[in-house]
C-alpha cells in the first residue's frame, strides 16, 4: 500500500495533506484491481490506481465522489470527515458492490481467454509438432533402411564369398599367395562395411544424437521452440514406437553381423589351413581379435567401476568401426562450418524446405481462413479481429457449414500472404489510386499484400448473388461506430491513424506518464481479454489520448468501432450499395441459421399426422432424423435406421414381416405417400431465416429420439444446441 503525496499527471489544481498539515483529511484506499476516478468537493478529478491511497482536505459537509475508468457509469459517494480512512471495496454503497462483480468478471473473463488462447496455441502445436515428428520418422526410415540395405548387400558378399570357397567356385593353390590374401583382406573390408552400418544405427538410436536432432529442429523456426524428439531415449518407454523400431534393428544388426562374419572367417580359417596360407589366417582373424581385446578391456573397466550394463558392451563392441561416423562427421563439419557437428542428426533431419512446408501446412489447416459462403444464411461479412476466441468460434462454425461467412485471413506463413492484386480496369473504379489495393486501403503498399482483399469481394459477391444478408461486427458497445467518410478516404485516414500511433514512443518518454506510472499505473492487469485488451492498456490508451492534441484526440476516438481493415470493407459495402445488418460481437451466435423447435414442429406438423405412423416406413425415427436436420442439418445415424431398412426391404419383397408376425405387422396405407429425403428436400427449400435476437436468452433442444430397435424403442437424447423448449416426440406423432 503506498501513498501518493504527488500531483497525478493531466489532472491539476489538487492540495495534498503533504502540502498543508494543518488541513484536516481524509483517506481514500484504492483496495480494488481496478483504476478509479476520485474527487472531492470542488477538486478537479484524481486517478487512484489499486493499492494507492490518496489524502483530501475535507471541510463541512464534504463528499467524496468515486467513478470506475473503464465504465464511467458505475459511480457513488461517500460523506468525507476528517481523520477517516475510505475503502472503495466496502465504503461506497453500491459502487462497491458494482465495481467489484464487475471486476470479478472482467478478471474471470480474461482467465477464459488465457485459457482459450493457450488451449488454442497448444492444439496448433500439436499438430505441427505431430507433422514434423511424421516427416522426421520418415527421415529416418530412409536413412536407416538405405544403412541396413548396406549391410545386408556386404553380409551378402561376405556370405557368398566364404560359400564360393567352400563350394570349390574359387581355388586358391598353394603358390596362389596374394590372390589368398586380396580374398581376406576383401572379406575384412566387407566385414568392416557391414559393422560400419551397424555403428550408424547405434549413433541412430543414441540419446546424443536424438537431443542434438531436436535441438537443431528447434533451432529451425521460432514455431519448434517446444519441439520434442519422440526418440531421445534409446532404451525408453514403451509408448513410443519409435524407440521400439530402431533398437530392434541395431539389436539385431549388433548380434547377426558378428555372428556371420565370426562364422565365415571360421570356414575361410579351415580351408585356407588346409591349404598353408598362414599370412590368409593372420589377415582374417585380425579384426577379430582387435575387436575381442578390445571387449575384453571394456568388460573389464566396466567391472572396476561397479557397472554392470550388457547393453554398454553391446555399444562398446561397435565403437573399433565408428569410421564412418567419423567421415560424415568432418564432412558435416566442413559443410556447416565450425563448431560441433553431429552427422547422423544432420542426416536425420528433415531438410529445411520439408519444415517450412509442414508450417505451411498446418498454417493452412487451422490459422489460414478464406470464407465458407453458404446459401439460405446470413453472411459475416466484416469482423474486427482483436477478438481472437469469439473469431476462433466463428472460423470453427463456418468449417462445420454451420455460419456463413465471406471474411478472410491469410496471416503470416500462409500460402498468399504478402501477394499483391492489381486493381481492376473497371468504369467504377477509375477514381482509386495505387498499383495494388493496398494503396486505396492503407495508403500505400504493405508487406502482408493484398490479395485477401480480393477473396473478400469475391467472396460478397457470392453471398449478394445467393441472396445472402450481410451482417458487418463492429466493437462490443461500438455499433455503427468507427466508419471512414467513404472507400476513397479509407487509405488516407489509415495513414493518419498510423501517423498519430507512432507518437506513442515519445508518449511514453513524457513526464506525465512516468509520473502515472509512479502513482501506481503498473499495479493495473496486464491479462488480455476476449477484446485483446487489459485494463492497464486501457489505461495507457485514455492517456495517450489525453496527450494528443484535440484534433488528434477526436480523430481516434471517433474512429473506434472498427478494425483498421474493416473500415475498408464497410467503406465498400457501402460504396456498392450493398445493405448490411450492423451488430457487436456479442451477437455472434444470433448468426447461427439453426432454427427454434416451434418453426419446426409447425413444419413437420403436417407431415406426421395422428394416424399414419408405419412400424417400417414412417415412425420415431423418421421424425427424429426430420427434426434434427430441421434444427441442426444434421441426420440420425444410419445404425439406429438400418433394421428398419433392411426390414422394409425384406417386406415389401416377400411379406415376411407380416408372416412372422401372424398379421400383426400392416402397411399402413396413410404412410404411402411418405417418403423421407424429399421431407429433406423440402426443409432445405422451405426452413426459415434465423430470427432476430431477443433479450432473453433461449435454452437449448434437446430431441428425444426414440430409436426403434427390434420392435423395442430405445431413447436417444440428442443435445442439439439449438434454439427453443425441449420437443419430445412420442410413437403417436404428437409434440410435447
Amino acid at each position: 500500500m503506498a501513498e501518493i503525496s504527488t500531483e497525478p499527471w493531466s489532472f491539476s489544481g489538487v492540495r495534498t495533506c503533504d502540502d498543508h498539515d494543518n488541513i484536516k483529511t481524509c483517506e481514500v484506499f484504492n483496495d480494488l484491481n481496478g483504476a478509479v476516478e476520485v474527487s472531492c468537493g470542488s477538486l478537479d478529478s484524481q486517478v487512484l490506481y489499486p493499492g494507492f491511497i490518496r489524502k483530501f482536505p475535507v471541510g463541512m459537509d464534504t463528499e467524496v465522489v468515486v467513478r470506475l475508468r473503464d465504465d464511467p457509469g458505475v459511480f457513488g459517494s461517500c460523506a468525507a470527515d476528517a481523520g477517516r480512512s475510505l475503502l472503495l471495496s466496502q465504503d461506497f454503497g453500491d459502487f462497491s458492490l458494482e465495481a467489484m462483480e464487475l471486476i470479478q468478471q472482467e478478471t474471470k473473463a480474461a482467465k477464459e481467454e488465457s485459457r482459450l488462447r493457450k488451449a488454442r496455441q497448444q492444439a496448433i502445436s500439436k499438430q505441427l509438432y505431430e507433422e514434423v515428428n511424421r516427416k522426421t520418422l520418415r527421415r529416418q526410415k530412409n536413412v536407416l533402411i538405405c544403412t541396413a540395405v548396406t549391410i545386408s548387400v556386404s553380409l551378402s558378399l561376405v556370405i557368398s564369398l566364404t560359400v564360393a570357397t567352400q563350394s570349390r567356385l574359387l581355388t586358391f593353390d598353394h603358390h596362389d599367395r596374394l590372390p589368398a590374401v586380396g580374398f581376406a583382406a576383401a572379406l575384412v573390408v566387407l566385414w568392416c562395411c557391414a559393422m560400419g552400418g551397424v555403428s550408424v544405427l547405434q549413433a541412430a538410436a543414441d540419446d546424443t544424437t536424438a537431443s542434438q536432432l531436436q535441438a537443431s529442429v528447434r533451432a529451425a523456426r521460432p514455431e519448434f521452440q517446444s519441439y520434442t524428439e519422440r526418440g531421445a531415449t534409446f532404451f525408453g518407454s514403451e509408448d513410443n514406437g519409435n524407440q521400439d523400431w530402431r533398437k530392434s534393428l541395431f539389436v539385431c544388426c549388433c548380434f547377426s553381423v558378428p555372428t556371420v562374419c565370426f562364422s565365415c572367417a571360421i570356414l575361410v580359417t579351415i580351408y585356407f589351413s588346409a591349404k598353408g596360407h598362414g599370412w590368409v589366417i593372420a589377415t582374417t582373424w585380425t579384426l577379430p581379435v582387435i575387436v575381442a581385446c578390445f571387449v575384453c578391456c571394456l568388460i573389464c573397466r566396466l567391472r572396476t567401476l561397479g557397472i554392470k550394463r550388457w547393453a554398454t558392451v553391446g555399444k562398446g563392441c561397435v565403437v573399433p568401426f565408428r569410421w564412418p561416423l567419423m567421415i560424415l562427421n568432418a564432412l558435416a563439419k566442413c559443410s556447416c562450418g565450425s563448431g560441433p557437428v553431429l552427422a547422423v542428426s544432420s542426416l536425420l533431419q528433415p531438410p529445411r524446405e520439408e519444415l517450412n512446408q509442414a508450417v505451411l501446412e498446418m498454417n493452412q489447416r487451422t490459422i489460414v481462413f478464406e470464407g465458407n459462403v453458404l446459401p439460405n444464411r446470413h453472411a459475416v461479412s466484416s469482423w474486427p479481429g482483436k477478438y481472437e476466441s469469439a473469431w476462433d468460434s466463428l472460423v470453427t462454425g463456418s468449417r462445420k457449414h454451420e455460419i456463413s461467412a465471406a471474411v478472410v485471413f491469410l496471416p503470416e506463413g500462409s500460402a498468399h500472404y504478402g501477394l499483391h492484386d492489381p486493381i481492376p480496369t473497371a468504369e467504377d473504379l477509375c477514381d482509386l489510386a495505387g498499383e495494388c489495393w493496398c494503396v486505396p486501403l492503407y495508403g500505400e503498399p504493405k508487406p502482408w499484400g493484398c490479395q485477401w482483399w480480393s477473396r473478400w469481394i469475391a467472396n460478397i459477391e457470392k453471398a449478394v448473388q445467393l441472396g445472402a444478408t450481410l451482417e458487418v461486427y463492429f466493437f462490443n458497445g461500438k455499433k455503427g461506430q468507427g466508419k471512414v467518410a467513404d472507400f476513397a478516404a479509407a487509405g488516407a485516414e489509415h495513414l493518419r491513424r498510423e501517423w498519430i500511433f507512432s507518437q506513442k514512443i515519445d508518449f511514453e518518454k513524457s513526464q506525465g506518464f512516468l509520473r502515472a506510472l509512479d502513482d501506481g499505473l503498473d499495479h493495473l492487469s496486464k491479462d488480455k481479454g476476449p477484446d485483446g485488451s487489459s485494463p492497464f492498456s486501457r489505461e495507457v490508451y485514455r492517456l495517450f489520448l489525453a496527450w494528443l492534441p484535440e484534433g488528434d484526440r477526436q480523430f481516434l476516438e471517433h474512429s473506434e468501432g472498427l478494425g483498421n481493415s474493416q473500415k475498408a470493407e464497410v467503406a465498400w459495402l457501402e460504396r456498392k450499395g450493398y445493405h448490411y445488418i450492423e451488430k457487436e460481437v456479442a451477437e455472434l451466435s444470433a448468426s447461427s441459421p439453426k432454427a427454434t423447435g416451434q418453426q419446426m414442429l409447425d413444419f413437420l406438423s403436417d407431415h406426421f399426422l395422428a394416424g399414419s405412423y408405419d412400424f417400417l416406413r414412417k415412425n420415431c425415427n423418421s421424425f427424429t432424423d426430420a427434426a434434427l436436420y430441421f434444427l441442426c442439418e444434421a441426420r440420425l445415424d444410419f445404425r439406429y435406421r438400418a433394421m428398419e431398412t433392411i426390414g422394409w426391404m425384406a417386406e415389401s419383397r416377400t411379406g415376411i414381416l407380416h408372416s412372422i408376425s401372424s398379421g400383426e405387422y400392416r402397411q399402413n396405407r396413410s404412410a404411402d405417400d411418405f417418403d423421407l429425403e424429399d421431407l429433406l428436400e423440402q426443409i432445405d427449400d422451405e426452413r426459415p431465416e434465423h430470427p432476430e435476437p431477443d433479450d432473453e436468452p433461449t435454452p437449448r433442444v434437446f430431441c428425444a429420439a426414440a430409436v426403434c430397435l427390434g420392435g423395442q424403442a430405445a431413447t436417444n437424447t440428442v443435445d442439439t444446441e439449438c434454439e427453443d423448449s425441449s420437443v419430445l416426440c412420442p410413437a403417436g406423432f404428437v409434440a410435447r
